[in-house]
């Protein structure tokens, strides 16, 4: 199979990337979802980036730990909040509003932003998330 890129929700980036082994005790499928990025490239949007570089400065780290997780970090392509993701975004909120789906609400504001990154550059999403099953216009890397 070819390799693909894939965009991935905060919860799966912190999970593989942060804390594979807690992740896993927490009962997250991190063997599932690493098998099914086998030799993908992985993104993630710039609304992840700045919810994990928020949890690092809220999280009791030390230096090197933090300097550890910011250049990992820094290895993932971020996805910039250009042109097409907002006009994804306010498209994206549009189409969730009149289908009743629940991502539309204030409270999905930030997966709203994760899936705009995803939709607008045409790539699927991997995340934990249930919120975006069913969303309009959004491709799931995998389903569940």
């Amino acid at each position: 199979m070819a390799s693909k890129n894939v965009v991935l929700d905060t919860d799966v980036y912190s999970a593989l990337y942060t804390d594979p082994e807690r992740a896993e005790r927490r009962g997250l499928p991190v063997s599932t979802w690493l098998e099914a990025l086998a030799g993908d490239r992985v993104l993630i949007s710039f609304q992840t980036r700045a919810e994990v570089v928020a949890g690092l400065r809220a999280g009791n780290w030390g230096d090197s730990r933090r300097q550890t997780a910011l250049a990992k970090l820094d290895a993932v392509p971020t996805i910039p909040a250009d042109r097409e993701v907002i006009e994804s975004y306010a498209e994206l909120t549009s189409l969730c509003l009149r289908a009743g789906h629940a991502l539309h609400a204030k409270i999905h504001t930030a997966d709203r932003w994760v899936a705009a990154c995803a939709v607008a550059k045409r790539l699927p999403l991997l995340s934990g998330d249930g919120i975006y099953q069913g969303a309009p216009a959004l491709s799931l890397l995998m389903e569940g």
